[in-house]
């Protein structure tokens, strides 16, 4: 593969007459290699970069596509810089200064109009996954350009309005496929034999629910406990859907663990009421601790009044030694 490591410059102090060098390696540059190359609409070759972290771990995949966009009559080149995550989720995009996105009539976007599209392309379930590009206009509407003579575009198909930033129908489309089609895909492919024990943690401690649900599902039972602080932060800390799949992946041994029983209990005081009755579920069988039993005590104002009828009943059967 083909590698590109910058570093910044050497630095040299003049001691006595020598010149001794310190090797620095300040405002190092990240390093990035080629992870494959690819082709989009079936003939325009583009380049895919694996872009590793300042601890040398693989981060995420860029890059640079050019590709003609036609807004009706109106046709121009779109630069943008595209950034994917590890398995193959948009991440985020920049636009060269020179060549920044624009709408129907050569409007620049605004700050929304970026947002919007930062959103639209990060949802994989859009529906315009679904659309065909010649369904994307009402043919019964049109509207006729102010800058270039006989230039008209037909209005947005009101099915996907919601989908699309208005007035850059045909780049939002274009650009959707681009990011959510066969690189997407190809880098989950690639990705794949690099993903290690780090790479799990790492995706466990970052805050992309994507990297969560995906790490959780890696983590065999035998291989748990070197994971466990990691998983238990996602019962309170996961994003979506990730925290009861998390408490769902938490072995008996954990719950029974004098090394994590209290940071267990202790998150009552954290999650919202349906967590809650899945923590007192769990430790409805599970032999408390001293320490863990006086957190559990502590919690108690937090909780309702069945919750608190669970918490008595629990106490009275295992009391404190």
């Amino acid at each position: 593969m083909k590698k590109q490591t910058m570093t910044g410059p050497l630095i040299f102090i003049l001691l006595s007459g020598a010149v001794i060098c310190f090797c620095s390696f300040l405002n190092r540059q990240e390093r990035r290699e080629l992870a494959f190359e690819t082709t989009i609409k079936d003939s325009i070759p583009v380049q895919i970069d694996l872009i590793y972290d300042k601890n040398n771990l693989p981060d995420s995949y860029y890059s640079r596509i050019k590709t003609p966009v036609c807004e009706d009559t109106l046709c121009y080149l779109v630069t943008i810089d595209l950034y994917w995550d590890l398995l193959g989720n948009f991440k985020d995009y920049k636009t060269p200064r020179k060549n920044p996105l624009t709408k129907f009539d050569h409007i620049r976007f605004t700050k929304n109009d970026h947002a919007k599209l930062k959103s639209i392309l990060g949802n994989t379930e859009s529906s315009l996954r679904d659309h065909a590009v010649e369904t994307l206009l009402d043919p019964e509407r049109k509207k006729q350009s102010a800058v270039v003579v006989d230039a008209v575009s037909g209005a947005t198909n009101t099915a996907i309005k919601d989908e699309v930033v208005e007035g850059a129908l045909y780049s939002t489309y274009t650009l959707w496929h681009i990011v959510n089609g066969d690189i997407a895909k190809k880098i989950q492919v690639h990705s794949k034999p690099l993903i290690d024990g780090q790479i799990l943690k790492k995706m466990l401690a970052s805050d992309n629910a994507h990297y969560q649900y995906y790490a959780l599902n890696q983590i065999a039972d035998q291989d748990f406990d070197q994971y466990a602080a990691l998983v238990i932060r996602l019962v309170s800390e996961g994003g979506s859907y990730v925290p009861y799949f998390a408490i769902e992946k938490i072995p008996a041994r954990i719950w029974a663990s004098e090394a994590y029983q209290l940071n267990l209990v202790k998150l009552l005081g954290k999650v919202e009421f349906k967590m809650q009755n899945e923590i007192l579920n769990k430790l409805k069988d599970t032999p408390l601790t001293p320490a863990a039993t006086d957190a559990l005590v502590e919690n108690m104002p937090k909780l309702n009044e069945n919750q608190k009828q669970k918490v008595l009943s629990k106490l009275n059967a295992n009391p404190n030694p």
